[in-house]
């Protein structure tokens, strides 16, 4: 590679290459032999289950027509119709677990794929360049601090929605050693999805374009032009993907992103903007009104429009808290400290702002939680309200099993099984 340059990585000649193509009897198809290897080191008791579930069902449809050559006479006809239909169950067995093993075969396979795909890290803020070498994702994930990726495919107003909630994550994207990745299908830049030109130490960027766009059209079978998203954690292991929908960040990253670094109470607000101060300051006016119970501060602070992930909740059944039920004593967060705040003005009427919530008397050091707050106004100069307040569990020992969504009315609590939506089984397709 000269000068950094986005080179393709030529991979040396392996005479031994255990990538090498396979044909497997169960899938019925060429598989990667890595894949295979790697899935019955995952999977020791599949392969056992499908072999038992094959053998039983070719025994039961054999009995009818060898019982008489091994047991002397012929099986009665309820005995038949019995071994016909255990033959039957098995079969179905055999083949729904058949199914499966293909579909961990593709997946394995795709995150295998992905592997020869090369991006430019950001480099270091005293670096003469604003990205390093390029390195394939298989040399990331071999490095001594492997991180975790983040690839978005879609048009420039697409990767603009998407990365529109996704700044104000950046120190949050950093704690936990990701690095997104955007793949433009329609040859916008950064200025369009409406990222500055600073360097922005969580954005990488993808060597080979057209390497990167035959591997997302090879994902699945989706419309031209649309969205499309995956993620890979340090193993290089698919967390989840998605198409169509932007996905809710702030799930993503209590679920799979979780930090890497010591989160520390004292880290500092940061606001380079007046209008990114003011939204900082609002937020550390409402988490003073939420620690301390103060009712009119907090409902002076919300919009009074409803937010409609709240009312979606509450249509499928949800129990929402009013809020002076939530600031009742013992039941607000008295003494919780908030540190490392930061906020983006998206528009002249939209903002967002995060911060990392340090509960009190939890009894777990490491109980820490994330928190976004969406802000909106009806112009410009007019004062920001609160439309939504979203927090989750966010610590590096444990998934967040739940999320918390506050707007006007009060709070609504979604738990693990309806915040995880899966998608295309993890990868795409």
């Amino acid at each position: 590679l000269n000068n950094g340059s986005c080179s393709a990585l030529q991979m040396s000649a392996n005479p031994f290459d255990v990538s090498k193509p396979v044909f497997d009897l169960f899938a019925l198809r060429q598989i990667r032999g890595d894949a295979l290897l790697q899935y019955n080191t995952l999977n020791q008791s599949e392969p056992l289950r499908i072999n038992l579930y094959g053998l039983s069902a070719i025994a039961l449809f054999s009995a009818p027509f060898i019982s008489e050559a091994v047991g002397g006479e012929a099986m009665i006809l309820a005995a038949t119709a019995a071994s016909t239909l255990a033959g039957i169950g098995s079969m179905v067995l055999f083949v729904n677990e058949c199914r499966k093993r293909s579909q961990q075969l593709t997946r394995i396979e795709k995150e295998l794929n992905a592997e020869k795909l090369t991006v430019r890290l950001p480099a270091s803020a005293i670096a003469d360049r604003r990205y390093r070498q390029a390195e394939s994702l298989l040399q990331l994930k071999r490095s001594s601090t492997p991180p975790r990726i983040i690839a978005l495919a879609g048009t420039s107003s697409q990767l603009k929605e998407a990365f529109m909630p996704l700044q104000v994550f950046g120190r949050r994207l950093a704690q936990s050693s990701t690095y997104v990745v955007p793949i433009p299908l329609d040859g916008s830049k950064r200025v369009d999805w409406g990222i500055g030109d600073a360097r922005t130490p969580w954005l990488a960027e993808a060597c080979e374009l057209h390497e990167w766009k035959e591997y997302f059209d090879g994902l699945a079978e989706t419309l031209s032009g649309e969205f499309r998203w995956f993620g890979l954690n340090s193993n290089g292991r698919s967390f989840g993907s998605g198409s169509g929908d932007i996905p809710q960040w702030l799930q993503v990253l209590g679920q799979h992103l979780r930090p890497t670094e010591l989160l520390d109470e004292d880290d500092e607000a940061v606001a380079l903007s007046i209008d990114e101060k003011i939204v900082i300051e609002c937020q550390k006016k409402f988490y003073k009104a939420l620690t301390t119970g103060d009712l009119d501060t907090l409902t002076s602070l919300y919009s009074l429009t409803p937010s409609s992930q709240v009312s979606e909740v509450i249509s499928l059944g949800g129990r929402i808290d009013n809020w002076l039920s939530c600031l009742e004593e013992g039941a607000r967060p008295e003494g919780m400290r908030v540190s490392g705040s930061d906020a983006i003005i998206v528009s002249d009427t939209r903002a967002f702002s995060t911060t990392v919530e340090f509960p009190a008397n939890t009894g777990i050091e490491t109980a820490t939680l994330l928190a976004i707050q969406q802000w909106t106004r009806s112009s410009a100069g007019e004062n920001w309200k609160l439309k939504l307040h979203q927090t989750i569990p966010w610590s590096p020992e444990s998934k967040a099993q739940g999320t918390l969504l506050c707007d006007c009315r009060g709070c609504v609590a979604l738990t693990r099984s309806v915040v995880e939506r899966r998608t295309f089984g993890g990868v795409l397709g």
